[in-house]
Order: structure tokens, then sequence, then C-alpha cells
């Protein structure tokens, strides 16, 4: 009886885990839209130029199939000429695909700019479809933290993108960079909420009253700079450091776990593609009986020079 208690117990808790956290081993999560976007995936920031080719075939050959891009990151056109003359290589076809790009609201004509991007975007990366666009930021780059048409903007860019997931040009709309307050406006005017938030994660950014808010409202919480730019004080953290050695691992292997092992997507970026076939190892990799990976204190508070937070904008 003793052991059958014990083996409820268990299941029971795993079962009371997060909905996302549920799929970890399947490497996916379900979105509200229906479709499903892979937990791990390809981050293409700074990968530009001959370089972009060369690291899509090694995402391709280790088992991506999410690739994340940006009008920012300025690499949609080769990434999109690297996919089309890949994937048949590995005989990965457009539905196997998860493609996610993001841009920045548009200084004066924002509805507008919104669907001249989503346009070029499509052309660039060779589809008839994007699985997720997302705004990058709750403000144009051109404007104040304090301009008090970001809210406007805000409204204007996401109800375009909403017309454009009517049309089928794209099926889902996310978010990145939202705090609380940016995404419980969409509930004034939008018809759905975004499927998805993209902030900066990791052990000493936790940003853990966004992740309880993200899941209370199904809004998929989807990591970036999980290594926090190779941060010294993050890369060396004891805690981390110690369990490296232990797991016989890297400490950025670590860190990816971290959030893997919670159900937040994640999308490593590297130039390097051999470190882009590491990165996927980390879906066989396991953190969750290890407490002490959960931090005792969110060093972000006092790190926010160095951590991306938009805690400021309007």
């Amino acid at each position: 009886p003793i052991l059958v208690f014990s083996l409820l117990s268990l299941l029971l808790s795993r079962y009371l885990l997060s909905f996302f956290f549920l799929d970890v081993m399947a490497h996916s999560a379900h979105l509200r839209t229906g479709f499903s976007i892979p937990l791990v995936g390809l981050g293409t920031y700074k990968i530009v130029g001959d370089d972009v080719g060369p690291c899509v075939d090694a995402a391709l050959k280790a088992g991506y199939r999410l690739f994340d891009t940006a009008k920012y990151y300025k690499n949609e056109l080769e990434l999109g000429a690297a996919l089309e003359e890949l994937t048949p290589q590995y005989g990965v076809k457009r539905e196997d695909l998860f493609l996610t790009t993001k841009f920045f609201p548009d200084k004066d004509n924002v509805a507008e700019g919104a669907r001249e991007m989503v346009e070029e975007s499509l052309k660039n990366l060779r589809t008839n479809y994007l699985d997720m666009v997302m705004i990058h930021y709750p403000k144009s780059d051109f404007r104040e933290n304090d301009d008090p048409e970001n809210k406007q903007a805000r409204k204007d860019i996401y109800l375009e993108l909403e017309k454009l997931k009517a049309e089928g040009k794209i099926r889902s709309v996310g978010v990145s960079n939202y705090e609380i307050r940016h995404i419980e406006e969409i509930k004034e005017y939008g018809k759905e909420m975004p499927v998805a938030n993209q902030v900066e994660y990791h052990p000493h950014f936790t940003r853990e009253e966004l992740k309880a808010y993200c899941k209370q409202e199904e809004i998929f919480f989807q990591a970036f700079s999980s290594l926090g730019r190779q941060e010294p004080a993050l890369i060396n953290d004891a805690d981390l450091v110690s369990i490296a050695k232990e797991k016989d691992v890297s400490v950025q292997l670590v860190l990816l776990a971290w959030a893997l092992n919670q159900g937040v997507g994640i999308v490593p970026k590297s130039a390097s593609p051999q470190r882009i076939i590491d990165n996927w190892k980390v879906g066989g990799f396991t953190l969750v009986s290890a407490p002490r990976m959960y931090p005792r204190e969110n060093k972000g508070e006092i790190l926010l020079e160095i951590y991306i937070s938009p805690s400021t904008v309007l």
C-alpha cells in the first residue's frame, strides 16, 4: 500500500506541473491557435551572410525545426534561401517547420508598416504563411519609452496582425519583451490574446511574476538570451558550475536545460555549426531532480543594465 500511495503521489505531482511541461519529452507545446511549437529552436541573431547556410545545415541535421528570426537580425533573405535549398536534403517539408519572425511597430504608419513587413517576410522566407509573427518590442525603435503614442502603436500593429492572421498569412500572433500591463491592454481591443511572449529568461533574471501570468493566460513562455550573453556573473555562478561538473556537461547546457525542464521554450543562438548541434543535446538532459537549479534570488533586479527589461515603456 505504501508503494502504491507513493507511486500515485508521484504521478499526481507530475500531472499538476505546468501544461507546457507535460510536453517537454515530446519537445513541443500546444498553442491556443491549435498549432504546436517546438520547445527548442535555432535563434538566428547575429547569424548573417555566408554563415547562415552552414548554421541552417547543422540545425536541420541535428533535428531543429523551429527557426527564429526578426527584421532586426537582417538575415531573413539568407535564411529563406538556405531553408529552400537544404530542407529537401533532409526530407523536411514546409509543414514540418515553424518559422517565427518579429518586428517593431513602425514609427508613423503602424498598420500599413506591419502589413508591408509581413509581405516582405513571406517573400524573404519563401513561404506563403508564417507560423508566428511577434511584435518585437512594446514600442517603436524610434520612439522614447515615455512616448504617449506607444500604447496606440501597440494596438494598431496588433489589430493589423490579427487581420493578416484572418487572411491566412499568419498562423499565430505573439509578442516579445512585453510586461504584464502591455499584455493586459490587449484584452481591451484584441479578438484573441497573443499565443506567446518571448522574453529574456535565465537563473539571474527569472521573471517569476510574468511567467506565472503567462501561464494563467495560456500564453506560451519562450526565452531568449538563455545564456545571459555569456555574462561572467551567470556563467561562473557557483551553483551552475557545481551542477555542470556533477552532470559532466557545460554550464551553457545546464542553463538551457534549466529553462527547458520547466517547459519554457528556448531559441539558443550560435554561429558555430558544432555548437548548434551540441545545444540540441539539451533535449535529453534532465535537471528536474536538481533543486539547486532554482535560484535563491533574482539577481536580475540589480543587473538591469545588462539584462533586457522594458519595464519603463509606457
